[in-house]
């Protein structure tokens, strides 16, 4: 079954605004781990009257609660979301900074070793592998050409 935006606010106890409703519902459908400028701009083509703070709190808030997470910051500087449906990793592009999802799981078990190596109650890590996408290694190898 799939859980709506709406659905997993309630869930996680907060307060549930249309704005809120739009934003999680973007980031839960979203392949591209949008910045927050992409995400304001989602909200204001959905309808919404939004400025960028109100923005910017519900990603803290979404955040805080375990729903989504920052992802690396594109060439801008500019923060990327991810919404946490399923445990997965990402591999970004140095280039291009293409962020691509890979669901698997196995890195949780660093978190594991982690805990007992150290003694640390473990509550959330992040695994980001970087490398050259098969784009920009076309385009690498155009020029060498």
């Amino acid at each position: 079954m799939l859980v709506t935006a709406a659905e997993n606010l309630k869930e996680h106890g907060i307060k549930n605004t249309p704005q809120r409703q739009v934003i999680l519902a973007y980031l839960m459908t979203s392949h591209e781990h949008p910045s927050i400028e992409m995400i304001y701009e989602h909200v204001r083509q959905s309808g919404f009257s939004v400025c960028l703070a109100t923005v910017y709190n519900t990603l803290e808030l979404l955040q805080a609660n375990k729903l989504i997470t920052e992802v690396a910051p594109d060439n801008d500087g500019h923060m990327r979301y991810d919404y946490l449906d399923k445990p997965h990793y990402h591999v970004i592009c140095v280039s291009c900074n293409k962020i691509v999802d890979v669901f698997d799981d196995s890195f949780k078990q660093l978190e594991k070793k982690a805990a007992v190596e150290t003694g640390y109650q473990i509550y959330n890590s992040q695994y980001e592998v970087y490398g050259l996408c098969p784009a920009c290694q076309a385009k690498q190898q155009a020029a060498h050409e």
